[in-house]
């Protein structure tokens, strides 16, 4: 692990390397309150992609967060209460743990990990709509552009 991440304490380290679950399940459930068997396949399979494909100060975190990534979204998707809005808040309390983490970081490091949370989760929230909603639903296409679904991360 980066020495960022080895400077946490270990409840720290654990809220950090569980945020890309959090923020997947925080974007499958923003549009209709549900994970759907495609986002869950798709937060998996970013997930990881990201070992390889994240800016390389961000490769050992994705690395360790992915390797218990099933793991952490089946047991924070098991917590969630009934209720989208229900789900909402209580995923973004999670968010708000991590925002106090991320002070304790190297900045640069720091904000390459929020700009990356922030892509996974609308990378996840694109990953429920197909080709029709597109031409059919314009408003969809307009939330995704003019970033009206924005994590709170790193606020």
């Amino acid at each position: 692990m980066p020495t960022e991440i080895e400077q946490l304490n270990e409840e720290d380290r654990i809220i950090l390397l569980k945020s890309p679950a959090i923020v997947a399940l925080l974007a499958a459930i923003s549009d209709d309150g549900e994970v759907s068997k495609d986002e869950k396949a798709e937060s998996i399979k970013l997930s990881h992609m990201r070992t390889y494909t994240s800016p390389e100060i961000l490769h050992n975190f994705y690395v360790k967060a992915e390797s218990f990534f099933v793991e952490a979204f089946e047991e924070e998707l098991a917590k969630l209460p009934e209720g989208q809005r229900e789900k909402e808040a209580y995923l973004e309390a999670k968010l708000v743990e991590l925002n106090q983490v991320l002070p304790k970081l190297n900045q640069v490091y720091a904000k390459e990990l929020t700009a990356s949370l922030k892509s996974f989760a609308k990378h996840i929230f694109a990953s429920n709509s197909s080709v029709l909603e597109y031409f059919l639903l314009p408003i969809f296409m307009n939330k995704i552009e003019k970033e009206s679904f924005n994590p709170k991360i790193g606020e």
